[in-house]
């Protein structure tokens, strides 16, 4: 007996396409019909190099890169470089300017914290992240401003990035190959796989070498250094080579599919479609009404016995991984890049039937 099919709304690690899983699948227990497993290749064989600079260029075509960007893959998820980014854009007394917009936002500020100096230039913590902060003034200090580009957990995302007059580092890992990256603007952008183009375990991490310190100011030991990654080209320590190999697959999955102007026009119409019927529901409000994410979609019952009815009904239809982060309740749709406009459609049905 076949189990029934999950629909999977987890904000990750998330779904990925049914051909990338078997892909992988297979490639787990024999790549290639090499005899070996991907996980046991070594990380300098030919091999997996190329396997490597694939996932590269795929990365640069899909976003057209320009030529003074360097793309470094690194073990890990992307919460490491929320200190690495600025050990290697700031000097010592230099700032790095937050705009504190949400969970993330607020751990990329604590991150910093830690080893330099912040300046925050406007804050919704007052609303409990509610919308988006209001910028009152783009005067800025620092020598950069970073980014959360999507807030995950409060389902919150810039349409368009602020302009202060600093390059931007941008932490993009739930909306990552899902829109634009303004390349004129930005020193660092990077994103881990496991939401938009693979499993956990590796992040892509795509760098501006104009803005990078110069040896002589790098007080940083030779691992944080992104010279050393882009050197290596990537090899400096061993890559997940799993997780490398899926997330090549996911690329491929992409570029099969029209590339990034897709992933952006499906996630417009997969938003559109569920915010469309939370916000005519009688029982359902959404918890944000500016600034809605494309990726996320966060919203509550009226009452918690309805909140109750709903998460029973949800697992009577086989939908998964759709409960609000714990701090805010309710409940979060996340769709990132492999999730089928049908699962979309069928979450509308459920809530209309609500």
């Amino acid at each position: 007996m076949s189990n029934p099919i999950q629909y999977n709304f987890s904000p990750g690690p998330a779904l990925l396409p049914k051909e990338v899983f078997n892909q992988g699948a297979q490639a787990l227990v024999n790549y290639n019909e090499s005899g070996l497993s991907i996980a046991e290749i070594s990380h300098r064989s030919p091999i997996f190099v190329s396997l490597l600079e694939e996932a590269t260029q795929l990365i640069k075509e899909l976003y057209k890169i320009p030529s003074h960007f360097e793309i470094i893959w690194v073990p890990g998820g992307a919460s490491s470089q929320l200190a690495i980014a600025p050990m290697n854009l700031l000097k010592e007394g230099e700032s790095m300017a937050f705009i504190e917009s949400g969970y993330w936002a607020k751990k990329a500020i604590n991150a910093t914290r830690e080893i330099l100096a912040v300046e925050i230039l406007a804050s919704s913590s007052g609303n409990s992240y509610s919308k988006l902060p209001e910028l009152k003034s783009t005067e800025c200090r620092s020598k950069y401003l970073h980014l959360s580009s999507n807030e995950t957990i409060e389902g919150l995302q810039y349409s368009e990035y602020p302009d202060v007059g600093k390059p931007l580092v941008l932490d993009m890992t739930s909306d990552f190959l899902a829109r634009d990256i303004p390349f004129d603007r930005v020193a660092v952008a990077f994103a881990s796989a496991q939401k938009n183009f693979g499993i956990a375990g590796i992040t892509c991490v795509l760098v501006n070498t104009n803005n990078l310190l110069d040896d002589k100011d790098l007080k940083i030991p030779s691992i944080f250094n992104y010279r050393t990654h882009i050197a290596n080209k990537s090899l400096y320590h061993t890559l997940p080579t799993f997780a490398l190999y899926m997330s090549l697959l996911a690329l491929r999955w992409i570029k099969n599919k029209r590339g990034l102007q897709q992933m952006q026009t499906n996630a417009t119409e997969r938003s559109s479609l569920l915010y469309k019927v939370i916000d005519e529901h009688p029982k359902l409000k959404s918890i944000t009404l500016e600034n809605r994410s494309k990726m996320n979609v966060c919203f509550k019952t009226n009452t918690a016995l309805e909140e109750e009815q709903l998460k029973a009904l949800f697992k009577e239809n086989n939908i998964t991984g759709i409960n609000g982060f714990p701090t805010i309740g309710g409940f979060r749709a996340s769709m990132y890049n492999f999730m089928p406009i049908e699962s979309v459609e069928l979450l509308c049905k459920i809530l209309n039937q609500f």
